[in-house]
């Protein structure tokens, strides 16, 4: 009889006897500036948001605006020598928004041992509690010999938040035994990769979040990618390119090219204008990306067209900017990227298989980018010593304004603001 209770309680509380041991909770709020993946200022690193208040209000596009409030490609980074580690987040919305992507795929979170020099990670396994993904959602992660990752008693850890839900809190328990936990915080200036496009750099369609191509990138440089993936709304917005020129990154992925099928005429104007507004202010390399075709291009040469002839005004948009001198323009076409029927969910976004083959193909040309790029003098810095000399106002084009600012993005001693009204 008391091995039937013992076991009915079991039942009744699963986590409890799944190992869970008491724990002692850390807010990732907490102490400091813990949230990577974001390219602005670090007064926006306390928020799960990929755009600060700011520039989400230079947007223009409310559904736009609102996707930014998703977690896609954010992170945080620990270290602890713990054996037991649980996460605890509230999401700001249903966990189950899209048919074609798994449950873990949009609102989970994903936990990886990462070594000291950033060159290796091992993904752990969750076992998720509270009735799957219910307010607030966990995963618990047990059994953990942190010295069998480098021999170190204590292990860092990558947690890669939702792609396609928000976050509005979370939390990493640790063994209340445990001797060690530090949050890494996250740097003063960004130093890595802006990716920019439709619902494949979002984070769609993989089977959770560290699968996404972007997280991919970034483990294997080690650098952090501003994911600006916006799952059906990425039309090349004039706003979006505003925002993105505050940015000094290694390079520019402009990849929209799957979302842009019903405005095909539109697209060399507004990559044009796109390009330019970055130029306007830094050179640094820019890739614009074919789409990657539909895979079923056999049976439906109707809608494989589509693509050809966004990818066609791509390609013209490309060689007016070559032929009118821009330099650090980048291309990379449908037959690279190479997706085969496997790699796909739906016409557009990508499985697992599809999202290491993106991830392989921008390896490749980002190693090619940096060989052939060249060093040239960004707009900001050619600006910055007279700015800080004389505390005048500039534009984004590095000319003096006056005091009558009109809402836009304006540079004064060497630091960038925004005008919203």
């Amino acid at each position: 009889m008391k091995k039937l209770l013992i076991f009915l309680v079991c039942l009744i509380s699963l986590p409890m006897c799944d190992g869970v041991q008491a724990q002692t909770w850390h807010d990732a709020r907490d102490g400091g500036y813990h949230v990577f993946g974001l390219g602005w200022s670090r007064s926006s690193l306390r928020k799960y948001q990929r755009l600060p208040t700011a520039e989400r209000s230079l947007i223009g596009n409310t559904n736009l605006s609102n996707n930014s409030l998703l977690s896609s490609g954010l992170y945080v980074r620990f270290r602890t020598d713990a054996n037991a580690i649980s996460i605890s987040y509230v999401m700001t919305k249903s966990a189950t928004q899209h048919y074609f992507v798994s449950t873990f795929g949009q609102s989970g979170v994903d936990l990886y041992a990462r070594s000291d020099d950033g060159k290796t990670y091992h993904w752990l396994a969750p076992h998720v509690g509270n009735a799957g993904f219910s307010s607030p959602a966990t995963a618990n992660y047990r059994n953990i010999i942190p010295a069998n990752m480098e021999g170190n008693k204590v292990c860092e850890y990558v947690l890669y938040l939702p792609s396609l839900n928000g976050v509005n809190s979370l939390k990493v328990g640790t063994n209340t035994d445990a001797e060690t936990f530090e949050w890494i915080e996250a740097p003063e200036e960004f130093d890595g990769i802006v990716a920019y496009g439709g619902g494949t750099v979002q984070g769609a369609s993989a089977s959770h979040p560290g699968n996404t191509w972007t997280n991919i990138v970034g483990r294997a440089l080690d650098l952090p990618v501003v994911n600006l993936g916006f799952m059906g709304m990425a039309q090349l917005d004039t706003g979006v390119f505003d925002v993105m020129a505050e940015l000094k990154p290694q390079a520019f992925i402009i990849d929209a090219m799957p979302d842009m099928l019903s405005n095909i005429d539109d697209i060399v104007d507004r990559v044009l204008a796109g390009v330019k507004t970055l130029r306007a202010v830094n050179q640094r390399p820019i890739l614009l990306v074919e789409s990657p075709g539909t895979p079923d291009k056999l049976i439906r040469p109707d809608v494989q067209a589509l693509h050809t002839a966004a990818n066609a005004k791509l390609k013209e948009a490309y060689d007016q900017l070559i032929s009118e001198g821009y330099h650090n323009i980048f291309y990379m076409t449908e037959e690279e990227i190479g997706l085969t029927d496997d790699d796909f969910v739906d016409g557009i976004d990508v499985n697992d298989l599809g999202m290491k083959r993106y991830a392989e193909v921008y390896l490749q040309k980002l190693a090619y980018i940096e060989e052939n790029k060249e060093d040239l003098l960004d707009a900001i810095d050619r600006v910055e010593a007279p700015v800080k000399e004389n505390g005048a106002t500039y534009d984004l084009n590095g000319r003096r304004v006056g005091d009558n600012l009109q809402k836009g993005i304006y540079i004064r001693n060497g630091k960038k603001f925004a005008v919203t009204e």
